[in-house]
């Protein structure tokens, strides 16, 4: 491994690392704040990061009437629909959920491009799927239990951050379509500022009938790592290590984001996972492991997962 993939790898895990605190952060800044209002701050305070970069690139944006809908997509798919639904459960979950469940994006992605893109799926990919599928299941319900069992709060809100993984993986997919004929970050300093078009009325709206909140450290704390750290610099290092590795060596890094925002919540906020919880956790990484490690993307297939946070 040469120094550059190297320095590559080590920037794609810190990456990763940073994304799985996001969970954590997150949950403590909805204590205060709404949904829409807090990612009103988080990608203002992004939005306020990338102006500059994305100002002066702007001749190299997509100017075609296709690629223009497909970066609409990305927006509508990326950071406003699955940062809705993302914050929307995790207000009803918890950051220990959130973090083992993000792993099943991968699983999701490679479903999409199975439906969508016609890739191929192997005996032990299709084994994976079918695992990391039961995996998700016991930590929706917390258990073997029947369907009924997705009344209560949690359980709602675990299912609403399914939803908003198939809206990043569909995120990812439109995406690929893109980022092999445009700078990826100037992609995704356009669909950042671009997000705001939704999330600025929403904001406004829900602050003026809930009322301000006290704008408390942990809003303040959570809403610059959400924007400058989880936003500008995580991404900024994800596309930086994807330009420089090949899908198949990042594999290992999927493991990173729940084990590491698992461990933060039980750390930082207390939080005590369940038994079922655990095992649910090791079997949807078991599917990712088995579906990346035997994966072989065709030409049009983007990598297992696009991130996170």
């Amino acid at each position: 491994m040469t120094s550059q993939r190297g320095r590559a790898v080590l920037i794609l895990a810190a990456s990763n690392c940073l994304w799985a605190g996001s969970y954590v952060a997150g949950k403590d800044a909805l204590a205060n704040w709404p949904v829409a209002s807090l990612n009103m701050l988080r990608f203002t305070i992004a939005g306020v990061a990338l102006a500059p970069y994305l100002w002066a690139n702007r001749r190299r944006l997509p100017r075609g009437r296709g690629d223009r809908a497909r970066l609409a997509a990305m927006c509508l798919l990326g950071f406003i629909g699955n940062k809705a639904f993302e914050y929307w459960g995790l207000s009803l979950s918890n950051a220990t959920d959130m973090a083992l469940l993000i792993a099943a994006e991968a699983l999701v992605t490679v479903l999409l491009s199975v439906l969508l893109l016609k890739e191929r799926v192997r005996g032990v990919q299709a084994g994976g799927l079918l695992a990391g599928g039961f995996g998700v299941y016991l930590v929706v319900v917390g258990g073997l239990r029947p369907p009924s069992a997705f009344g209560g709060h949690q359980a709602v809100g675990n299912l609403l951050i399914i939803v908003s993984l198939v809206m990043e993986a569909g995120f990812t997919i439109v995406g690929k379509t893109v980022a092999d004929r445009y700078p990826p970050f100037l992609i995704t300093a356009a669909v950042v500022v671009g997000s705001l078009v939704a999330w600025w009325p929403a904001g406004l709206l829900q602050l003026g009938s809930a009322g301000w909140p006290a704008p408390t450290w942990a809003v303040i704390g959570g809403g610059l790592y959400l924007g400058l750290i989880t936003t500008v610099v995580g991404y900024w290092a994800w596309f930086y290590g994807l330009q420089r590795v090949m899908p198949g060596a990042m594999a290992p890094l999927l493991f990173i984001q729940p084990l590491v925002g698992t461990a933060l919540a039980v750390l930082l906020r207390g939080e005590r996972p369940g038994a079922a919880t655990l095992l649910g956790g090791a079997i949807v990484l078991m599917g990712v492991f088995l579906v990346a490690v035997e994966r072989h993307p065709s030409p049009k297939a983007p990598p297992a997962a696009a991130g996170g946070g």
